[in-house]
C-alpha cells in the first residue's frame, strides 16, 4: 500500500486547506452571473486547485513497494572447440545444433528464459555457431558463467561437450553453485592413431653447431609397426628416424641433431608418415622456429698465475650456454687469438707484466674489462694508467673487509635475497688505502669494515668513451661461492651477480637512431602481435611525433601494411590475425630527410591442442554433474524429455521507491483539467 511521506509537518496540510478556501471565498464571495450552484462548484474547484498547488510546494513524498517476478532462467552452454566435431560428419553437426534448437524451444514454451553461450563469447544464436576455438578451458568458462548470473534466478546450466579440456584446471575440482546438467558429445573408444604429443628443442641455437629435436609420439593401436620421423627446413629433409612402435599404446621420444646454418629465425617442420586407418592425421605434425644466433659471446680471462678466483669465475660463466670461456695462463699454455667479447685479467697490473700486455692491447681495440686487482697487482702502476681508478695505497697494506650490496645500484637487478647473502660473505684482501672513483661509477659493492659500511667501493662499474669497464679490488672472492653453497646449497645470489655484470660489459651499446622490434618472437596464432618503436635525434634524445611505416610480409605471398605515429604514451603497433607461418617485418621512419630501416622476424606457431587427444571424457561430465546436483546424459532424447518433468518458480523481488508525487502525471493532469473546467465555465456563463 503506498504511503505518502511529509518532510515539513503534517498540519501544514490543513494550513494549505483553510488558504485555499479564505482564498477561493475571496474570488466567489460576490456577485455573479451564474447560478449559485455553479458558483459553489467553482468555488471548490478553486478550493481543490490552490490546496494541490500548496501541498506541492511541500515537497510530499509517495513511498511504494514494488514487486517483481524473476522468471528462472537456463543456459545452454555449448563447447563449440575444434575437438566437437571431431568424427562428425555434416549430417551430425545438424544433428547436434538441432538438439540445442530444441532444447531452447522446450524450456521456451515452459516460460523460462533461456541463454545460448559458447567458450569466449557471452549470449548467442544457434546459428552463429561455429566450431573453430583452439584451446578448451572448461573451468574459466563455468566461472565465467558464475559470475555473469550472480544474483539471477539461475535455474542450470547445460553443458553440452565432449568433457576434454587442454587449459586451466579441472572443472570437476569446483563446486558451482548452480546445476550443470551435462550432455556427452563424441566418442569415448579410442581410435587408432599417431600423434606427435610434444617437441622439445633449443629456441637459440648458435650457428654452425648441431642441437637437438625431441619428438614425443603417442602410439594408439600400431604395435610392431614402424614409421618415419621427419625434420623439414625449406621443405627439404634436415633429419629423419624411423621407430618401432612396441607396445599398443605409449609414448616413443625420438630424438634428432639439427645443423644451425643460416643466421636469423630459422622454421622446423616435424612430421611423422601416417599408418593404415589413422583416426586422424592433422596431429602428425608440428612447426616450431629455431632463432640462430652467431655463435657464443666469447670471453677471456687472463691470469699470471693459478688462483681458485679463476676457478670460481669458470664455473659460473661455463654453466651458461650463452658464453665460450678461454683461459690463458703463460707459461700453462699457449694463447688463442680470437674475436672476444670481454676480457677478464685476475691480478690485473700483475708486478709480473705477464698478461698486462696482451690486456692492454685487447682494450685498445674496444674489448670491455673486468679488472679484478689482487696481491700480485701493482697498485701504483693502475693508479697511474686508469684514468677510472685512484688509489693511494699505503706501502704495499692490504685490509680484510666484508662487502656490502649497494641498494640504489641501478644498471641491472639482483635478487631480492642477493643482499642478505652477500652479507654472509667471508672477509677478502683488498688495498689499504684511500680509494676514488669517477663520478659515473656505478658501485655494486661497498667495503664493509665490521658492522660498519664505509664509502669505499669494493666493486664498481664506470664507462669511458663509449668502453665499458669494471673493477673488482679483491682476492679471495672465491669464499663468497663457497660460502653460499654451505649455507644454503646453491650458488644463486653469486652467480647472478657476476653473471649480470658480464652480460652488461658484453652487451654493446646501440647507436641507431631508429628500434623497431616485436616483444617476443614467437606468438600463437591467437595472439596480438605487439611492436615498439624507438625514435631519436641526433643527441639520442627520445623524440615522437614522427610516422612509422611498417610494412609484413611472408615468403607465401602474404603483405600487410601499418602507419602509426609514435607518441610519448604510445609508440608501439599492435596487429593480429595472422596465419601460422615465419613472418619478416620492414619499418621505415624519415629523419632529417634520411630514411632510417629497421627489420627482422617473428613467427606464428599454430595451436594444435584440440587435435592431440581423440577420446571424449563422459567420467568428467558425470563429476561435474554430480558434484553440482545435476544430471549427465548420453542420449539427447532423455535429455529433453526431462524438460518436462520441471517445476520451478519464479522470485519475486521487492524494492522500496520513494520519490516525489510532483513526478506523478496523473497530479498533473487533474491541475490542468481543474484550471481548465474553471476556465471554461467563467467563460460560457459570461464571466472575466
Amino acid at each position: 500500500m503506498p504511503e505518502l511521506i511529509f518532510e515539513q509537518s503534517v498540519w501544514f496540510v490543513p494550513v494549505c486547506l483553510l488558504l485555499a478556501a479564505a482564498i477561493s471565498y475571496l474570488v466567489y464571495s460576490g456577485k455573479s452571473p451564474w447560478s449559485r450552484t455553479t458558483n459553489a462548484l467553482l468555488m471548490t474547484a478553486r478550493i481543490i486547485l490552490i490546496t494541490l498547488l500548496l501541498i506541492l510546494l511541500l515537497n510530499p513524498l509517495l513511498n511504494q513497494v514494488i514487486s517483481e517476478v524473476e522468471r528462472p532462467s537456463f543456459v545452454i552452454a555449448v563447447d563449440n572447440s575444434q575437438s566437437m566435431i571431431q568424427g562428425l560428419d555434416s549430417t551430425d553437426l545438424q544433428a547436434l545444433k538441432s538438439t540445442v534448437i530444441q532444447l531452447q524451444d522446450q524450456l521456451l514454451s515452459s516460460d523460462y528464459q533461456v541463454n545460448i553461450h559458447t567458450l569466449g563469447s557471452s549470449a548467442t544464436t544457434v546459428s552463429d555457431i561455429r566450431f573453430d576455438q583452439k584451446t578448451t578451458d572448461l573451468d574459466r568458462w563455468l566461472r565465467q558463467l558464475q559470475s555473469t548470473y550472480e544474483g539471477k534466478n539461475l535455474a542450470g546450466v547445460y553443458l553440452i561437450s565432449d568433457g576434454k579440456y587442454n587449459q586451466g584446471i579441472s572443472p570437476a575440482y569446483f563446486p558451482y553453485p548452480f546445476k550443470v546438467l551435462t550432455l556427452g558429445i563424441g566418442d569415448t573408444v579410442q581410435k587408432s592413431d599417431l600423434a606427435i604429443q610434444q617437441v622439445m628443442y633449443n629456441k637459440i641455437a648458435y650457428q654452425g653447431n648441431k642441437f637437438p629435436v625431441v619428438a614425443e609420439v603417442t602410439n594408439h593401436g600400431y604395435k610392431d609397426q614402424r614409421a618415419k620421423v621427419e625434420i623439414r627446413r625449406d621443405g627439404k629433409v634436415v633429419s629423419s628416424q624411423n621407430v618401432k612402435f612396441t607396445h599398443d599404446e605409449g609414448l616413443t621420444s625420438v630424438e634428432m641433431q639439427v645443423e644451425a646454418t643460416a643466421q636469423g629465425m630459422q622454421q622446423l617442420d616435424i612430421s611423422v608418415s601416417p599408418l593404415d586407418n589413422e583416426a586422424i592425421a592433422v596431429n602428425n605434425y608440428r612447426r616450431v622456429f629455431v632463432d640462430v644466433v652467431d655463435g657464443k659471446q666469447k670471453i677471456l680471462l687472463v691470469a699470471p698465475a693459478p688462483h681458485p678466483d679463476i676457478k670460481a669465475l669458470a664455473a659460473v660463466i661455463e654453466n651458461n650456454e650463452n658464453y665460450e670461456l678461454t683461459i690463458f695462463i703463460p707459461g700453462m699454455g699457449d694463447f688463442k687469438a680470437d674475436k672476444y667479447d670481454l676480457v677478464i685479467s685476475h691480478q690485473a697490473y700483475s708486478r709480473y707484466r705477464k698478461t698486462n700486455e696482451l690486456v692492454q692491447q685487447l682494450r685498445e681495440e674496444g674489448v670491455p674489462a673486468l679488472l679484478i686487482f689482487g696481491n700480485s697487482s701493482n697498485i701504483l702502476m693502475a693508479s697511474r694508467s686508469e684514468d677510472l681508478l685512484t688509489i693511494s695505497q699505503r706501502g704495499a697494506k692490504r685490509d680484510l673487509v666484508f662487502p656490502s650490496l649497494n641498494t640504489e645500484f641501478s644498471l641491472f637487478s639482483l635478487p631480492e635475497d642477493a643482499r642478505s647473502g652477500s652479507n654472509n660473505y667471508p672477509p677478502v684482501s683488498v688495498p689499504y688505502g684511500s680509494i676514488s672513483q669517477p663520478a659515473n661509477a656505478q658501485i655494486l659493492l661497498y667495503q664493509r669494515v665490521g658492522s660498519i659500511q664505509t664509502e669505499k667501493p669494493l666493486f664498481y662499474l664506470a664507462e669511458q668513451n663509449g668502453q665499458k669497464n669494471a673493477f673488482l679490488l679483491a682476492e679471495g672472492f672465491w669464499r663468497w661461492r663457497m660460502q653460499e653453497y654451505a649455507v644454503t646449497e646453491a650458488t644463486s645470489s653469486f652467480d647472478d651477480m657476476f653473471l649480470k655484470t658480464i652480460q652488461y660489459l658484453c652487451t654493446k651499446v646501440d647507436k641507431r637512431k631508429f628500434k623497431f622490434y616485436p616483444s617476443s618472437t614467437t606468438y600463437f596464432e591467437n595472439q596480438t602481435v605487439k611492436f615498439q618503436a624507438e625514435i631519436y635525434n641526433q643527441i639520442y634524445e627520445r623524440i615522437y611525433g614522427e610516422t612509422v611505416n611498417v610494412k609484413i610480409f611472408n615468403a607465401k605471398g602474404f603483405n600487410r601494411e601499418y602507419s602509426f605515429t609514435s607518441n610519448s604514451n604510445f609508440s608501439r603497433l599492435e596487429a593480429s590475425n595472422f596465419p601460422p607461418g615465419l613472418y619478416s617485418y620492414e619499418a621505415s621512419v624519415t629523419l632529417n630527410g634520411k630514411q632510417e630501416i629497421a627489420s627482422g622476424k617473428f613467427s606464428i606457431k599454430e595451436l594444435q591442442l584440440e587435435e592431440l587427444d581423440q577420446v571424449a571424457d563422459f567420467n568428467l561430465l558425470r563429476q561435474v554433474a554430480y558434484n553440482t546436483g545435476g544430471v549427465f546424459y548420453s542420449d539427447p532424447n532423455t535429455m529433453l524429455a526431462d524438460t518436462d518433468t520441471f517445476d520451478l518458480k519464479g522470485v519475486i523481488h521487492s524494492h522500496e521507491d520513494i520519490f516525489p508525487i510532483v513526478h506523478i502525471k496523473w497530479i498533473l493532469a487533474l491541475l490542468l483539467l481543474l484550471v481548465t473546467l474553471e476556465w471554461f465555465t467563467r467563460k460560457y456563463n459570461g464571466g472575466y
